[in-house]
């Protein structure tokens, strides 16, 4: 989904310790052993679930990768209590904004916010 988003970087930060208050970790969508996708977030407030990435490889886009990754992390920020879920995009342009609005958040500007 998101155009800054580098599979590559992602799959060298896979697996490496820590990260912010209430971080949920990685969900990775393979094919084989590549990595197709990635989401991350977290619950860094009581009932606020925040998405920090969320991608899908190009040629794996308009598939549902990034949907079924959407719904993971949905999922066990549910797990986690998180009552809503935001996420920021890179400018009031990006083209992921469109992703995002089918799915469900509304916002102006580069935050969007959906309830769950």
């Amino acid at each position: 989904m998101s155009s800054n988003c580098s599979l590559t970087r992602i799959r060298a930060e896979i697996g490496i310790p820590g990260g912010a208050p209430g971080w949920l970790g990685w969900l990775v969508a393979m094919e084989g052993d590549r990595v197709v996708g990635a989401a991350a977030g977290g619950v860094p407030t009581a009932g606020e679930g925040e998405l920090y990435t969320l991608c899908a490889a190009l040629d794996r886009r308009g598939r549902d990768v990034g949907s079924t990754l959407l719904t993971a992390a949905t999922e066990l920020m549910l797990e986690h209590d998180a009552e809503q879920q935001s996420v920021t995009l890179h400018s009031e342009q990006d083209p992921t904004g469109g992703f995002f609005r089918r799915h469900g958040f509304t916002g102006s500007g580069t935050r969007l916010v959906r309830g769950l």
